[in-house]
């Protein structure tokens, strides 16, 4: 009797198991600074945040085509420039740094 409540404990703890190994977290942030023609040299910031992505390609191609929507106007602001930070997370001091940056 017993071991009709223990199977579906059982299984239901090795789908969750299953379920939370397919799951990834993304490891590049995607930085988007639309109104401007250059890099800011202030701290990183939430509100600048403009997705997480898998790979550096992907974080760059994301970029690219908000650049794209930023030239053609539909936007309203100029081109502007993005940063894609590796692993980001919050310091003990609630700042915002990544591991390394790339364009």
């Amino acid at each position: 009797m017993k071991l009709s409540y223990a199977l579906p404990n059982v299984l239901f703890g090795l789908g969750l198991l299953l379920l939370s190994g397919c799951t990834k977290t993304p490891e590049w942030t995607l930085f988007y600074y639309p109104d401007v023609s250059a890099i800011p040299v202030t701290p990183l910031q939430a509100e600048d945040i403009n997705g997480y992505y898998d790979t550096l390609a992907q974080c760059q191609s994301k970029a690219h085509g908000m650049q794209r929507l930023s030239s053609s106007g539909v936007s309203g602001f100029g081109l502007g420039v993005y940063q894609c930070g590796h692993l980001c997370e919050f310091d003990e001091k609630s700042v915002l740094v990544c591991k390394t940056m790339s364009q």
